[in-house]
């Protein structure tokens, strides 16, 4: 923990306005239009006057009150869930603060997630309902109900997200996207492991001046869809990939859960017949978070060959990390970035 906050802190002091940021996001990746993606949301922390500039993880907006993410995106980190707040459509990371948002009142995730690398994170799902409606409407449809692990032939795919376009190399702050070509599950079961599961999609792309089309850290839990000749339709949710985004020695350079194989789970939580793992509770005018997931705050199991392609929030930046620089910077907008490979 405190040599955590030592190099944020370090990092602080470089500049007066600072992100953390340690890895890419979309590689390859060319400015994408939010309009062709319209269920495209972001995943910020906002804590008052504390907030991140960059979305620590992507989802989508399942309708105006449920948006879609990955589990590991919010799993064990009770400070992140309790400030989390979803904005749609964010074409441009730099309009956060003007764009429409709400805030995280439930989290949703099934009993089988399990956030370990050596598992290869089953189940890498979650559902987040609102305080308040969005203006998007139900956009449901946009998730996948008829492809079951088989695609046409020469099928186009494209992940969207946020952020570096390579290690080390910022990206701005336009929305990406990268096309991406599927890979069957054999195959990623053969290179990846076996323990690569039916309801998990993989994915390689091309290979441009050394590094492949991929999602990277800060991607988490956003989409890669499936033109089907008339619209994008969601197919999978950015899960995880090789350490090093991009990785050409891999023809996988991405893992997605399957949408298609949550349908059900996804209407029972729509339907309220699904318990929240945690939950946002009002009390003496102070919101706390409620968490009912007794193995929530357990440590992730840590590979040096694979990586959570994004996100989720970063454990150091706890409470007494967050007075000591409202101590030194209470006189400066302070932003904070929040990644964890």
């Amino acid at each position: 923990m405190l040599w955590r906050l030592s190099f944020f802190l370090a990092l602080l002091s470089c500049a007066s306005v600072s992100a953390v940021e340690v890895k890419p996001y979309i590689v390859n990746g060319n400015t994408a239009t939010v309009s062709d993606y319209p269920s495209f949301a972001s995943l910020f922390y906002r804590n008052n006057k504390v907030y991140s500039t960059r979305s620590f993880c992507g989802a989508t907006m399942i309708n105006s009150q449920y948006v879609l993410t990955a589990a590991h995106c919010v799993y064990g980190d009770d400070d992140m869930m309790l400030y989390t707040v979803v904005a749609p459509q964010l074409q441009d990371e730099s309009q956060f603060l003007s764009n429409e948002q709400a805030r995280a009142a439930e989290f949703y995730y099934p009993d089988t997630f399990i956030n370990s690398s050596v598992e290869l994170w089953p189940d890498d799902i979650a559902i987040i309902k609102l305080e308040s409606a969005l203006s998007t409407g139900n956009l449901r449809s946009l998730l996948n109900s008829s492809l079951n692990n088989s695609y046409p032939p020469n099928s186009e795919f494209r992940a969207v997200g946020h952020g570096y376009i390579e290690d080390d190399v910022r990206g701005g702050t336009e929305l990406l996207e990268t096309e991406m070509d599927y890979v069957p599950i054999a195959q990623c079961r053969f290179e990846i492991g076996t323990k690569i599961t039916s309801k998990q999609l993989c994915f390689g792309g091309e290979t441009i001046n050394g590094l492949q089309n991929s999602t990277c850290t800060g991607d988490s839990g956003g989409p890669i869809y499936y033109f089907d000749g008339m619209q994008y339709v969601q197919v999978g949710i950015t899960s995880f990939g090789p350490a090093s985004c991009g990785d050409p020695n891999y023809s996988v350079s991405s893992i997605y859960t399957d949408v298609y194989d949550y349908q059900a789970w996804i209407t029972k939580v729509l339907n309220g017949e699904v318990e929240p793992k945690a939950y946002v509770e009002v009390r003496n005018g102070v919101r706390v978070l409620i968490n009912n997931d007794p193995g929530g705050a357990d440590p992730d199991t840590v590979s040096t060959i694979f990586s959570r392609s994004g996100g989720g929030a970063l454990s150091f930046i706890s409470a007494i990390s967050l007075f000591v620089i409202l101590m030194l910077r209470n006189a400066l907008l302070i932003v904070i970035y929040r990644t964890k490979l």
